[in-house]
C-alpha cells in the first residue's frame, strides 16, 4: 500500500516486467464484525450474441483477519487489517476455518462466509440490503459489457 503513486520506488517501476494493478482505497469501508471484506461473486456467461449473463444466487465474503482501523504510516503494512485476500490471509494466525456445517447453515465467526449470511447480517444493522444488491448487479452489468470485446476475443 502507498499513499501517493511517487511513494512507489522507481526502480521497481523501471525494472518491473510485470502488470500493476492500482486501486483506489476505500478509507470508510463497511464492516463485518469489525473487519474490511469482499465479495466473490459468481456470474455464467451464457451467450456473447447477444450477450446474456447471470449471477449466482450465493456466493463469499472473504473477511481479513485483523480489526479494520484508518491506515496510519504504523499500520499500514499490516496487510491483515487491510488487504481481503483469503491467500494472504489464510497465513494468519487469527485466520478461522469455516464450520464443517458452514453450506448448510452458512454462520458462524469464519473468515470466509456465504453470500446469503452476509446479507442477513448486513439487514440487521440497519443497511439497505436490497440497493446494496442492486448497486452491485449494475456495476456487474457494467463489468460484463467492458469486457465483451475482450472475450469475444479469446472465445473466437
Amino acid at each position: 500500500m502507498i499513499e501517493k503513486y511517487s511513494d512507489i520506488p522507481k526502480n521497481y517501476i523501471a525494472n518491473s516486467q510485470r502488470d500493476m494493478l492500482v486501486q483506489r482505497y476505500v478509507k470508510t469501508p463497511i464492516l463485518l464484525d469489525k473487519k474490511k471484506f469482499d465479495l466473490r461473486l459468481y456470474v455464467l456467461i451464457k451467450s456473447f450474441d447477444p450477450i446474456e449473463a447471470y449471477l449466482a444466487d450465493e456466493g463469499l465474503a472473504r473477511l481479513c483477519t485483523e480489526n479494520y482501523r484508518m491506515p496510519t504510516k504504523e499500520n499500514m503494512k499490516n496487510l491483515f487489517m487491510h488487504l481481503t485476500n483469503f491467500s494472504l490471509n489464510k497465513n494468519s494466525e487469527n485466520f478461522k476455518l469455516p464450520d464443517s456445517d458452514f453450506l448448510e447453515k452458512g454462520e458462524g465467526d469464519a473468515s470466509k462466509r456465504l453470500l446469503s449470511t452476509l446479507w442477513k447480517t448486513l439487514e440487521e444493522e440497519g443497511y439497505d440490503v436490497e440497493e446494496m444488491q442492486a448497486k452491485v448487479k449494475d456495476t456487474l452489468r457494467k463489468a460484463v459489457i467492458t469486457m465483451e470485446p475482450y472475450l469475444m476475443h479469446a472465445w473466437h
